[in-house]
């Protein structure tokens, strides 16, 4: 559920002020418990801020501290429960650790603010082999908003697992048997033999691909076969698989191997700027500075405009006490920001962090003041 999150709070006086904003900075170099304990001191003076508790559960979900996040999001939707945000918390914490019940209860809010968040109810169904109830809610999304892509994946994915009358089709209900039976040997053969099928669909491949990443996360002695496969796709122009696999451990939090494979998505692809942003972001979560620097100073030689790479290009030397230089390129990037207010926020807190480190607190609370504003315009 891709959605702009709310991180508003009153400035009600200098040390909840100071607390709130500490976290904010913390959170974003992803020191998430430092954050948490920030947030708590906010608590103290405010126990009853419902975005306190939605920023303590999104620090507590990326520490997979997932009772303590239920907590804190379930505590800021029954303190605001009108705010869509906090049950887009629940909805995304109950997704990743499977508990779909809850999630549907989630989304089941979350459609009264949007109708089209129906759409998040297709992998609900058919994670709880509701199949027949995702392909009609596919249809009636297809006919009300027309067609997508995702619906369209979502309804390959089904008839893949229940067609079986070729041989082609066989093959693939014996590689998710295969899967289904842990036995990697075989479900390695029969992939390649997909993989190499001409008859068979890219979009199908696709899936398959997807589902041996999946099993290959839990069965590391297999994730050779994964950049053998990468191979199948190098004339593919829809989609970077290595970029795919870097996504997946990412979401699952392994950056090292994220890391490796957003740097061979690049070897295929050297100018793509989602491929390189995912690549810094995967940087900063491994604290990798020095290599943050210099990748995101490669990526404002290439795309001057692009005010990310001097996002990035100014947190890592911020974080390398190299202050002057933070300064320099934030406030040059701060200048190609246009309509991201989540980015603005982050320009403007990162700029308040340099000039913190220059000494000169006079701007620091300026660019403290700018943020808030922002966070604030955010609420409206």
């Amino acid at each position: 559920m891709t959605q702009t999150e709310p991180e508003e709070i009153a400035m009600v006086s200098d040390e909840f002020q100071d607390s709130f904003y500490e976290s904010l900075l913390q959170k974003g170099i992803e020191n998430y418990d430092k954050a948490i304990a920030a947030l708590e001191k906010c608590l103290l003076s405010q126990p009853n801020n419902a975005t306190v508790h939605f920023e303590l559960g999104k620090n507590y979900l990326a520490l997979k501290q997932y009772e303590n996040a239920y907590q804190a999001f379930q505590k800021a939707t029954q303190i605001e429960p009108k705010n869509k945000w906090f049950w887009t918390g629940i909805y995304d914490l109950s997704f990743q650790t499977k508990n779909y019940e809850r999630a549907m209860t989630a989304v089941q809010q979350l459609i009264l603010f949007d109708e089209r968040n129906k759409d998040d109810l297709i992998p609900l169904y058919m994670a709880t082999n509701q199949s027949e109830k995702a392909l009609t809610l596919i249809g009636e999304m297809n006919a009300k908003y027309g067609k997508s892509q995702e619906r369209t994946q979502f309804k390959n994915q089904i008839l893949l697992a229940t067609k079986n009358q070729s041989s082609d089709w066989k093959e693939l209900s014996e590689f998710k048997n295969y899967l289904d039976a842990n036995d990697g040997n075989q479900a390695v053969q029969t992939m390649n033999s997909i993989l190499a099928n001409a008859q068979i669909p890219n979009a199908v491949k696709h899936r398959v691909f997807n589902e041996f990443l999946i099993f290959a996360y839990n069965n590391p002695q297999y994730e050779g076969a994964l950049e053998n496969a990468i191979s199948v796709f190098d004339s593919d122009k829809e989609v970077n698989v290595a970029q795919a696999i870097g996504k997946f451990y990412q979401n699952k939090n392994n950056t090292e191997k994220a890391i490796r494979f957003y740097e061979l998505a690049l070897q295929k692809e050297v100018g793509i700027v989602e491929t390189n942003l995912l690549l810094l972001q995967a940087y900063t979560t491994a604290k990798k500075f020095q290599k943050l620097a210099k990748k995101a100073e490669e990526g404002m030689e290439l795309y001057p405009s692009q005010a990310y790479f001097y996002f990035y290009f100014g947190l890592a030397n911020n974080q390398m006490r190299q202050f002057n230089k933070a300064k320099e390129a934030l406030e040059t990037g701060l200048d190609f920001v246009i309509d991201d207010l989540d980015l603005e926020i982050n320009f403007n807190l990162q700029l308040a962090e340099a000039y913190n480190g220059l000494g000169d607190f006079k701007k620091k609370d300026s660019f403290f003041a700018k943020a808030n504003q922002l966070i604030q315009k955010k609420k409206k």
